[in-house]
């Protein structure tokens, strides 16, 4: 007899909690879409390319070129519509050209077997660039420095199109300059960077770009222009404006 009661009262148990639970989380439902537990999880969010405009001056460094390094200055300016999109122009002059190990051996190797082969030689190198295209920005967050200051930063990708002048050195002083290496060279632009914010205007940008198009780095007569990668590492000063940063409820 005890069994049975005892059988008899965990049976409607049971039974009350098949009943109660699908009611109980009903309720919470019901309040978690209404009052203050409606709405993003994420409130009071800054917003630091929402609507704002960012000037960044640069200096950017060539780092697949062949025979020829190149050092550019230039700017970007950008106009973020909203935290995740944005639409940018970025332009670049080459303001320094050194030769790489490889040119060095080149000549040292030329020269040694027959100097005139030399004055057939010539070189193309990157003298300016700009590229127009969107930016997306897929992670942000904030950290902290020295469990103090809070620094906030982003991850963002870049893609649009593109036009490279180049323009043409010489192996010697009378060498025969190929006019097929130099010119404008149009073609495609990838990239991707990160951004830390100092404050609310200022940040520090460091980019990677891959300048897509058909070119040929060297020739002895006869270019024969190629699609190639021209990859720009850059580090650059952002300047936001306004100077407010939106917050989002």
């Amino acid at each position: 007899m005890t069994r049975r009661k005892t059988l008899l009262v965990l049976s409607m148990v049971c039974l009350s909690a098949l009943i109660v639970a699908p009611a109980v989380a009903q309720a919470q439902s019901t309040r978690s879409e209404s009052g203050a537990d409606s709405g993003p999880i994420v409130r009071r969010q800054l917003l630091f390319r929402s609507s704002r405009l960012e000037v960044a001056p640069m200096v950017a460094f060539s780092i697949n070129d062949a025979f020829i390094r190149n050092t550019l200055v230039g700017a970007n300016v950008s106009y973020h519509l909203n935290n995740v999109f944005g639409v940018g122009l970025t332009v670049g002059y080459g303001a320094l050209q050194m030769d790489t190990t490889l040119r060095d051996n080149v000549h040292a190797s030329l020269t040694a077997d027959d100097p005139r082969r030399l004055n057939s030689l010539s070189y193309s190198y990157m003298k300016w660039t700009a590229d127009l295209g969107i930016s997306y920005v897929p992670i942000f967050g904030k950290f902290t420095i020295f469990n103090g200051a809070i620094t906030h930063y982003d991850i963002h990708l870049m893609g649009g199109l593109s036009v490279v002048g180049e323009d043409v050195v010489g192996a010697s002083v009378n060498s025969v300059t190929d006019p097929g290496l130099a010119g404008t060279r149009p073609g495609g632009m990838l990239g991707v960077g990160l951004r830390f914010f100092v404050s609310d205007m200022i940040s520090i940008n460091y980019e990677i770009r891959d300048y897509i198009y058909s070119r040929a780095q060297v020739s002895r007569g006869a270019a024969n222009p190629q699609l190639s990668n021209n990859v720009i590492m850059s580090l650059g000063v952002g300047i936001f404006l306004p100077g407010d940063v939106k917050i989002s409820r």
